[in-house]
This record gives C-alpha cells, structure tokens and sequence, in this order.
C-alpha cells in the first residue's frame, strides 16, 4: 500500500470506531497537533477535537459507517478521496469528497471536506426522513415542509392543517419519549406517493418501547403537503388528545 492509501484508510478507520481510546490513538497518527478538519457542517482543530467530534457525530447518526468510493487522486501535497454514508443495510445517507493536505511527517496537516447528498439538499426524500429520525432535533430550520401540509393522524377524524399544527404531536412524542428513535425498515414509492414502514424504539418511563407503523407521504416541488401516519400503539393514539 502507498503513504496514501494507509493515511486515507486510518481516516475512515477514525470515523467508524466506536471506542473513544482506540478513535483518539487513531487520530493522533492520523492529524499533526494542530491539524485542522472543517466541513459544511463541523469542524476541529487537532486530533483530541477531532476524536471527540466523531464521537458526537456517531451518537447523533447510530449505526451509520463511512467507506471509501473509488480510487485515491494525489497531487504533491494533496490527496483527494470519495466517500458514502451507509447504514447497517448498506442503504446511502450521504456522499461527498474529502481534500487533505500532508504535512512533512507524514499526517495530514488538514482536511477539508465536501458533502454532495441529498441530506443537504432542499427538496425532501427519504434518506433525509431517515437522517432526521435518527436524532431528532426541531430546533433546527426545515423547508421540508409545504405550508399547507396536512397530518392525518391515528384517532384523529380531521387532518391537522399548517405546519404549526403538524409538528404539535412530534413535539409531544419527543416530550414524552425524549429517546424516541426511528428506522426505516423499507420504503416504496408511487408518483408523488411514497410508502414508509418504520420501526420506533425509545423508552416511556422505566418502559423500553419498541412499534411500528407506516407514513403515507405525498411530496410535490421539494415539499410534503400530506403525510397518513399509520400506527396501532395507544401511545401514538394519545399524542391529539
């Protein structure tokens, strides 16, 4: 293997170890002391920040791993490599390209990364749905969602109207289950149709919770302007009342 097929391959090592001590030793062959990481979304400054900031990406998105696509392109100081995001299934959230630049000891001196997936784009989609559901955070901006959206929810006769009204029973399933986490276990699609079979785990209480269900979603120009949730769990049920 060259110098740089090993460093590339200890940077993907990096990023999908889940053991803090062995993610640190990593990154300390891997970045010089004061090594830089910057992408659209994070960024660090050595290899203890950059560890460290693998861990939290690795809480936000569990079970998600990175691998190389394609060869390694070097020039003088510069490599460059391709990459996805893939869960257990091998189903892709992400891809992008990384920029890195040696330093003379043979670490990389910095990194910069690009992301080029439809997780950051703006138009709605299912790996988007999925990334979201992984670690859900309201706090965050969406235009994901259509003005006039309608939510047609389980012992609900009337859908709820406005975006306002939509994410009301999210916030309350969040309050209720702050570890709510959501999978997508398939999905199919019709025209402006798309079918989601989900699996939702969390805990109510001292109560480990695990259900499924099924949403409905109809999307147009980026946008979801109706989702039918569908879910037999009393909790589900008890989220309008």
């Amino acid at each position: 293997m060259t110098e740089h097929e090993i460093l590339v391959g200890r940077y993907f090592d990096a990023w999908n170890e889940a053991d803090a001590s062995r993610r640190e030793a990593l990154a300390a062959q891997l970045l010089t002391e004061n090594g830089r990481y910057v992408d659209p979304m994070m960024n660090s400054t050595g290899p203890k920040e950059f560890a460290d900031m693998i861990g939290a990406f690795q809480s936000a998105m569990p079970g998600m791993r990175f691998e190389r696509v394609g060869g390694i392109d070097a020039t003088g100081k510069m490599v460059r490599f391709s990459w996805r995001l893939i869960d257990a299934t091998g189903r892709q959230f992400a891809s992008g390209t990384d920029i890195g630049e040696f330093s003379i000891e043979g670490r990389f001196a910095s990194i910069t990364g690009f992301i080029d997936s439809a997780l950051t784009g703006r138009d709605w989609s299912v790996e988007k749905y999925a990334a979201f559901w992984a670690a859900p955070d309201f706090s965050k901006p969406t235009n994901e969602l259509a003005a006039n959206i309608e939510g047609y929810w389980p012992g609900v006769d009337t859908p709820l109207k406005g975006v306002e009204a939509y994410v009301r029973p999210l916030h309350e399933l969040l309050r209720r289950i702050p570890d709510f986490r959501l999978q997508v276990a398939d999905h199919a699609s019709r025209g402006d149709m798309v079918f989601i079979r989900w699996i939702a785990t969390g805990t109510h209480g001292d109560t480990p919770l695990r259900f499924e269900g099924v949403d409905c979603v109809r999307h147009e120009n980026g946008q979801v302007y109706e989702n039918r949730i569908y879910c037999d769990h009393p909790l589900v049920h008890a989220l309008n009342r």
